[in-house]
């Protein structure tokens, strides 16, 4: 007989993440440094927004990206200072510079959630670069003073640690074929500054993770003198680097950039989560798919959200939370009678390895087929999870299907924040066994 699993024990991961990270994936804690702005009234940081979008939408075999701020932006643009680098040893893998000047975490969050990552789903890059989090410390208004930040001389190591890690988090989620570098912070002449940059690094060094997804590389070393000062000849200001700077950044990442490089794509499982107002869910937190990414990904698995909706509330409202993968099946009011008649066009763009189908009482056994057989149709293979505890059917060695007992009916109403998450912790341990054994 199969062990019941208590609510307590399934629900650990989700109130756990709430302490201090120590796995890559634990939750963002919210801050100053979290916090993505509804807009942005920067004029210069749109218009570096909007050109990055221009690239991302053109790129045809880009396979490297560096994403920062004004050190990211300065490789090949404005000053251009290591643009002879840049074009010999970068250009060749179609880079694109992400950088924008001045820029601070929760801007790039803004950034990375709003169009930078939008890439065709078949040109992601192999590798992205990232060094963010400096101008934290430094930026507390914009836009001639109309935005102010809650940043500056003052703002905690940790905040900035858990920005850093909440922009890989996206990466990781928007491009899921796409490996990560995290940089540590380099070293500044301001020497109270530069003792909270290596706070900032002790943290972000202390965090696990998988490293086939996301390396960390602090390059501190190599820009310091034996005496512990900065080496001023790799630095124009003492934040700024000169021609020599940027060529010991490359040579410092080089042996590990060449073998992400060199290796192929990674190949997350791709779920599509099917459903009604349960799958949608009215905001983030009231939709079991928020927290079912987080309890999947904390336990190792390399996975990808795959539909083609992203949003809440009949795909109009855009997701309150960027902690979670949006894309989705979640069609509020819809029976499975009309998953049955339209899920061979859902099915147009995707190829599920993974399909949740969440059921509710007055569903009929044929629809349920009918849906299966699609997704068989579209991935022979597929596995088949049912959020149903009375409906079992088509199972087979080859396609197997599971039934995962979340205890209500999903499509009576939507679920409250803690119903969401008991969903979720439910249908993750249904869906753990389904999932490729890990290396």
């Amino acid at each position: 007989m199969k062990p019941i699993l208590t609510l307590a024990v399934l629900l650990a991961p989700v109130f756990a993440a709430e302490a201090a990270a120590e796995n890559f994936w634990d939750a963002i804690p919210v801050s100053p440094s979290t916090t993505r702005p509804l807009e942005v009234l920067d004029d210069y940081w749109n218009s570096q927004f909007q050109r990055v979008n221009r690239e991302v939408a053109a790129a045809k075999n880009c396979q490297l990206v560096f994403f920062g701020d004004s050190i990211t932006w300065s490789w090949s643009l404005g000053p251009a200072t290591g643009k002879a680098i840049w074009e010999k040893q970068f250009l060749p893998d179609h880079a694109i510079n992400m950088g924008n000047s001045g820029d601070i975490t929760p801007v790039m969050l803004h950034r990375v959630t709003r169009g930078n990552l939008d890439f065709p789903a078949d040109r992601q890059p192999k590798v992205a670069v990232l060094l963010c989090g400096i101008n934290n410390f430094g930026v507390t208004k914009s836009a001639g003073g109309k935005e102010e930040w809650d940043l500056g001389t003052n703002c905690p190591p940790q905040d900035i640690a858990d920005g850093q890690r909440a922009i890989a988090q996206v990466f990781r989620r928007r491009l899921p074929q796409t490996r990560l570098i995290m940089l540590g912070l380099l070293p500044v002449a301001d020497r109270a500054k530069w003792e909270k940059c290596q706070k900032v690094n002790a943290i972000q060094a202390a965090v696990t993770r998988d490293s086939d997804e996301v390396g960390f590389i602090d390059l501190q070393d190599k820009f310091l003198l034996p005496d512990g000062t900065i080496n001023k000849s790799l630095f124009t200001d003492g934040l700024h680097l000169t021609a020599e700077g940027y060529q010991t950044w490359a040579q410092g990442i080089a042996p590990k950039l060449d073998e992400l490089l060199k290796a192929p794509p990674l190949t997350p499982v791709k779920i599509m989560l099917v459903g009604g107002s349960a799958t949608e869910g009215s905001d983030s937190s009231r939709s079991y798919r928020c927290h079912l990414d987080g309890l999947l990904r904390q336990k190792g698995h390399h996975i990808d959200f795959v539909g083609s909706r992203h949003k809440h509330n009949d795909n109009k409202s855009e997701p309150d939370s960027y902690q979670f993968d949006p894309d989705h099946e979640g069609h509020s009011g819809k029976s499975f009678a009309w998953f049955a008649e339209h899920m061979p066009v859902l099915l147009e763009k995707t190829t599920p390895d993974i399909a949740v189908l969440q059921l509710g009482a007055e569903d009929i056994a044929q629809d349920v087929v009918s849906v299966i057989a699609s997704v068989r149709a579209k991935n022979p293979s597929v596995k088949v999870v049912l959020a149903h505890p009375e409906k079992h059917m088509m199972s087979s060695a080859r396609s197997p299907v599971v039934v995962a007992n979340i205890g209500m009916d999903p499509n009576t109403k939507a679920p409250s924040a803690g119903e969401a998450q008991k969903i979720a912790a439910i249908l993750a341990e249904a869906i753990s066994p389904l999932m490729p054994s890990k290396k």
